[in-house]
């Protein structure tokens, strides 16, 4: 079967059979390390699908390292290093690889991490895979298993931000230069993630690379519970909702992706947590639903549940919006 039939999650699940490592299957390998998990991870950009018209080699640069610290920030981990393999064509330029380069290190930097070497190849077109280690106490680890009835569902920043700024600059549209930064450069929450996390109240996490929708249905599927959230309670930026329809909006917000921000579940004390963490980080944290028993994602409009049909970003299907694709597989393995 062709992977384009399967699928990107289904490819995985079937890789991850075929594999006898234990640390597969979630947004990072959690390798046991004393008292600690060495965190490592993989995302890889490609210049025909994932660079859109009009970005910088140095946003790029940023936004795959962002993309990887994300998934370290969503264990509850401390970014440690990041390395960077090229794969460069032979007429790119010294300076455009610089501008990667640089944009890859200043991400790193903000998080207390460095670049720290890499490789270099030929390639009939530029792509990079860019590594990225973290630690964090075996204590504090958190993964996308631990969802529990009960428990409430919880969400840094807003949603559909990015996924509209990238519909207008395939458009040729210009967008205000804050909104795209939040689509070329967004910010980890590795802080907000250590602070939620150290509470003793969160039970599953995963970051939204892929959309909110598709980061609930993962959570779901790997806790083996039903997720309910309501619609109007999931944030979202006033330049979104004055940017698109309605409906536009919707689909943006649950089904765009590319926001990085954290999707946890967590016991409902966390709710006397959450105004102190945003306080000390400066970021948003909103409870959008809620965990039963059962199975599958329910979205709820003004009380009634949506049938839902459409799903996240997939690397092999999503061949309609071909020029950035969401940066990253959903899962390590």
């Amino acid at each position: 079967m062709r992977v384009h039939d399967l699928g990107e999650h289904e490819l995985i699940k079937r890789i991850i059979k075929r594999l006898p490592s234990p640390n597969i299957g979630d947004d990072c390998a959690a390798v046991p390390l004393g008292n600690s998990y060495l965190l490592i991870t993989v995302d890889g950009i490609h210049e025909k699908t994932d660079i859109p018209k009009g970005a910088t080699l140095y946003e790029i640069g940023w936004y795959a390292c962002a993309s990887t610290i994300s998934d370290i920030a969503s264990k509850g981990g401390k970014p440690l290093s990041i390395l960077a393999s090229l794969f460069i064509p032979e007429d790119m330029s010294e300076k455009g690889i610089m501008s990667f380069l640089k944009g890859v290190d200043d991400c790193a930097s903000v998080y207390g991490a460095f670049l720290d070497g890499g490789d270099i190849n030929y390639g009939d077109s530029f792509s990079a895979d860019v590594v990225g280690l973290g630690v964090v106490e075996k204590r504090y680890y958190v993964s996308r298993y631990g969802a529990r009835p009960g428990d409430v569902v919880i969400v840094t920043g807003t949603f559909g931000t990015p996924s509209g700024a990238l519909s207008m600059l395939q458009e040729g549209l210009s967008v205000p230069d804050y909104i795209r930064r939040k689509l070329l450069m967004p910010t980890p929450r590795v802080r907000e993630s250590i602070l939620l996390i150290s509470t003793g109240l969160v039970t599953a996490s995963i970051d939204s690379s892929d959309g909110l929708y598709e980061s609930l249905r993962i959570l779901s599927e790997c806790s083996e519970v039903n997720i309910t959230i309501d619609y109007e309670r999931v944030p979202k930026d006033e330049w979104l909702e004055d940017t698109f329809s309605e409906e536009s909006v919707f689909k943006h917000v649950l089904f765009g992706g590319g926001e990085f921000e954290l999707v946890m579940t967590a016991r409902p004390e966390i709710i006397n947590c959450i105004d102190k963490v945003s306080e000390l980080t400066g970021t948003s944290i909103s409870v959008i639903g809620k965990v039963y028993e059962g199975k599958g994602v329910k979205i709820l409009v003004e009380g009634r549940p949506l049938k839902v049909s459409e799903r996240g970003w997939d690397s092999f299907k999503s061949q309609d919006n071909r020029y950035f694709r969401r940066n990253g597989s959903s899962s390590n393995y």
